[in-house]
């Protein structure tokens, strides 16, 4: 059966519906009966459930809803049936690949199912707040302003999911022999500590890694992997890393409650001071490009914000305003 884009988005919805339904710890048999059925129907809904699955590890409540034997039982049928029917029309690559290349470019899917983790990630940080976390075996994880991150140790691997915002993970040496590696999973990408001290950064356009002590070796999902070296820092999709200059300090002086500028575009500055409030905090484009110099306290954003601005306008030709969405702004003096 052919699907059109609007089709495979049609079953991207329902797979979403499916998902969520499936979290229900009191669904019935016959609404089970349904999901199975539903995944039986077009080969296409079972590729597109294989996807969800593996983009939903993080949420373990699938596994304890639905009897996985049940689901492999599933698949496994659908799943013959569709290799059968893609190699005779030889064409099984083109049919993969379409398949992924769909599910990465489906934001508004990819968008619903990181905030179903985001409400329900085991360690998390509201707009403003900071907090640090010592794991099992002594790795030091820090959240940043407006973080969600789960946390999953097995025999195999020390594994650490970011799902939004930013983390300094500072690795301890595994207790357990023989050691297991830590990674931490993004959206876009796999990263690999090799014995360091690293920010990760990542949201659903990609992320940022900035390496302060050995190294980070990064997977993206469609690309091959690149090795970020103490003192460097990077930027990546699923489809890439791009080197983006040296390991900047400020990327971690978040860590210790601090913002720092560094000859900074004022709108870059801001843009950051941002992710600490919920009063939004425009800048007039006339002082955009002003150049910022400063280490500024925020350890408690709701007191140190203003005093944040007061200090801008000391060393900056501006001055800060109520504008009329309710917000502040930044406009020349």
């Amino acid at each position: 059966m052919h699907h059109n884009q609007a089709d495979e988005q049609r079953i991207l919805n329902q797979a979403a519906e499916w998902f969520a339904r499936l979290q229900d710890q009191s669904l019935h048999a016959q609404e089970l009966a349904q999901w199975q059925a539903w995944l039986a129907a077009d080969p296409a809904h079972a590729r597109v459930w294989q996807r969800v699955e593996a983009i939903s590890q993080p949420f373990k409540q699938l596994a304890t809803t639905v009897p996985a034997a049940t689901a492999r039982a599933t698949l496994k049928q659908v799943q013959s049936f569709e290799r059968r029917r893609t190699l005779r029309r030889l064409g099984l690559g083109v049919t993969v690949l379409a398949s992924g290349l769909l599910m990465r470019q489906a934001l508004p899917w990819r968008g619903w199912l990181n905030a179903y983790a985001i409400a329900h990630a085991g360690y998390r940080t509201q707009i403003g707040e900071r907090k640090i976390w010592r794991l099992p075996e002594g790795t030091l994880l820090a959240l940043n302003t407006a973080t969600a991150v789960d946390v999953h140790y097995d025999p195999h691997v020390r594994r650490i999911v970011l799902h939004q915002g930013e983390i300094l993970v500072t690795t301890a040496r595994d207790l357990q022999r023989p050691s297991r590696p830590l990674v931490v999973d993004t959206l876009h990408a796999r990263l690999t500590a090799l014995g360091t001290r690293f920010t990760v950064r990542g949201d659903l356009q990609g992320g940022h890694v900035a390496v302060f002590e050995g190294a980070v070796r990064i997977r993206p999902h469609d690309a091959a992997s690149v090795d970020i070296l103490a003192g460097q820092q990077a930027r990546f999709t699923a489809t890439g890393v791009v080197a983006d200059g040296r390991a900047d300090l400020a990327r971690e002086a978040w860590s210790r409650g601090q913002m720092v500028a560094d000859n900074l575009p004022l709108a870059q500055f801001v843009a950051e001071l941002n992710r600490y409030t919920r009063v939004p905090i425009r800048v007039q484009p006339a002082v955009a490009n002003l150049r910022l110099v400063g280490v500024y306290p925020l350890n408690y954003p709701a007191q140190d914000i203003p005093l944040i601005l007061a200090a801008i306008e000391t060393v900056l030709p501006v001055r800060t305003r109520e504008d009329a969405a309710g917000g502040l702004a930044l406009v020349a003096r």
